[in-house]
């Protein structure tokens, strides 16, 4: 009896003392995961991408609005989701017309405004073209492309990496009565010069051709 009630008494020691171990052990590793949890809460984060500012609609916007100083936010964008017409400064395209619809947060880009607004963000003593082309969708062109302009009688290059502000395409019927589709391009004067000489000597049925560049 004395030896059955001593193994018992040594069994609930080694037992007592396993249990102040397991409680020291998980003692000091809540206070490690507590000092690693502070330490990473005031660890300052690392800063986010930089982005190039551009301008977008705080709401959407209908087309046919006048755009004031509370329909336009300025967000930073990387420059790989900003199209090359966006524009940074909001007062670039203050009084501006849309000619369609914006929803909030979408870039303000000049293929979206009428009238002078369609050189918002272009270099100064920039202006805007119409000139008759061969069909542009065709070479995928849109507005915001870069392309080539050549004139089709000579194959002449006539203006050689300018932006399409926008495209007109007529419909099938127009097309067989004659008409012709029509890019609106941002010129500067030399090449809006150089233009204007060769629509002069297109001869009849010629327009131009256009060669969407890489990038």
């Amino acid at each position: 009896r004395t030896t059955g009630g001593s193994g018992s008494a040594r069994l609930r020691r080694r037992r007592v003392v396993r249990r102040g171990r397991l409680r020291r052990w998980g003692a000091a590793l809540l206070a490690a995961l507590a000092g690693f949890l502070g330490v990473t809460a005031l660890t300052p984060r690392g800063a986010a991408a930089p982005g190039v500012p551009t301008v977008v609609a705080a709401s959407d916007l209908p087309a046919g609005a006048v755009l004031g100083e509370g329909d336009l936010v300025v967000e930073p964008r990387p420059p790989s989701h900003r199209p090359d017409t966006a524009v940074a400064d909001p007062g670039r395209v203050l009084g501006a017309v849309l000619a369609a619809p914006l929803s909030a947060k979408e870039v303000v880009t000049s293929s979206r405004l009428r009238g002078a607004g369609l050189l918002s963000g272009q270099p100064t003593g920039t202006v805007a073209m119409s000139v008759p082309v061969l069909d542009p969708e065709s070479a995928g062109v849109t507005s915001g492309s870069r392309v080539d302009l050549y004139a089709s009688g000579s194959g002449d290059l006539v203006a050689s990496d300018v932006t399409v502000l926008g495209a007109r395409v007529p419909e099938a019927s127009t097309w067989s009565s004659g008409g012709a589709a029509s890019l609106t391009l941002a010129l500067d004067p030399q090449s809006a010069a150089a233009v204007a000489r060769s629509v002069s000597t297109l001869q009849a049925g010629e327009i131009f051709v256009v060669a969407l560049r890489a990038g």
